[in-house]
């Protein structure tokens, strides 16, 4: 058995158990018939300036488990700058895509939890136009990433998070970049 079985199972266990209940509140009550959820966000892309704004669909098959429909839209500014010796252009741009993801928290929903996810998508990236790249460009997107973060409910399946992520985008078949969205939002779950 190797090392990695040995902590992966255990996080496995505790996140696919049914909680302990000793009595419920009729918040918990509520909190297990909630299996749906709309979520918005925003925030900045860290190391490049730009913005990232995102909506979300999730459904929760057991209640620490969500299975979400992300609709996410990042924008990469235009970037000029000028050396002694030359000048460096990053063309920027706007990458739209529509993701599946799934998210797991360490506490069911009416409890403040940190939280993982991962998710795989595709959508289209659309180039800056301007007079250094004046020509208009349309790729295919397609984008895997991960992350974590934290979310606080506040009351009546309203909640608030942060979140960070790592996110590979692969445009149009040649080009690989690195994207670091940090969010924060509202969620409700209903």
């Amino acid at each position: 058995m190797s090392i990695r079985s040995l902590t992966v199972a255990p996080l496995l266990l505790l996140l696919l158990s049914p909680p302990v209940v000793s009595g419920q509140s009729p918040d918990t009550a509520r909190a297990e018939l909630d299996r749906f959820s709309l979520q918005v966000g925003a925030g900045p892309l860290l190391n490049s300036g730009g913005h990232t704004l995102s909506a979300a669909f999730g459904f929760s098959p057991i209640s620490r488990v969500d299975l979400v429909v992300n609709v996410e839209r990042d924008h990469l500014p235009f970037q000029r700058d000028t050396f002694s010796d030359g000048f460096s252009v990053t063309r920027g741009g706007t990458l739209t895509s529509v993701s599946g993801e799934v998210r797991a928290s360490v506490f069911p929903p009416h409890r403040a939890s940190p939280y993982g996810f991962a998710g795989i998508g595709g959508g289209v990236s659309r180039p800056t136009v301007n007079d250094a790249f004046p020509d208009p460009v349309e790729n295919d997107l397609r984008v895997v990433y991960f992350g974590g973060g934290v979310r606080v409910p506040i009351r009546g399946g309203l909640s608030v998070f942060g979140d960070a992520r790592a996110m590979l985008a692969l445009e149009g078949g040649d080009g690989i970049m690195g994207v670091w969205p940090v969010r924060a939002g509202v969620a409700w779950r209903f």
